[in-house]
């Protein structure tokens, strides 16, 4: 994970303590935060890939259509 997926996920975290009631946040508990936390960064990662997937796909279909064309440039 980045650093920068870290801190969004302990962002959404601290925005999610600053809506519910202190006693609530006390029941809760650090190391339940602490997993919200990684679930967090899990599904923006997650997230991450499968865009970078269609993206390398996107990549990988160009270079083959720029192949195809440079293949029957001359014809």
């Amino acid at each position: 994970m980045t650093m920068k997926q870290t801190q969004h996920a302990q962002n959404v975290v601290n925005s999610f303590k600053n809506l519910i009631p202190d006693s609530l946040e006390n029941d809760i508990g650090d190391a339940h935060f602490d997993e919200l936390a990684l679930l967090i960064e899990s599904a923006i990662s997650a997230a991450v890939l499968q865009e970078m997937e269609k993206t390398a796909d996107q990549i990988d279909k160009l270079a083959h259509d720029v192949r195809n064309f440079a293949e029957h440039f001359d014809k």
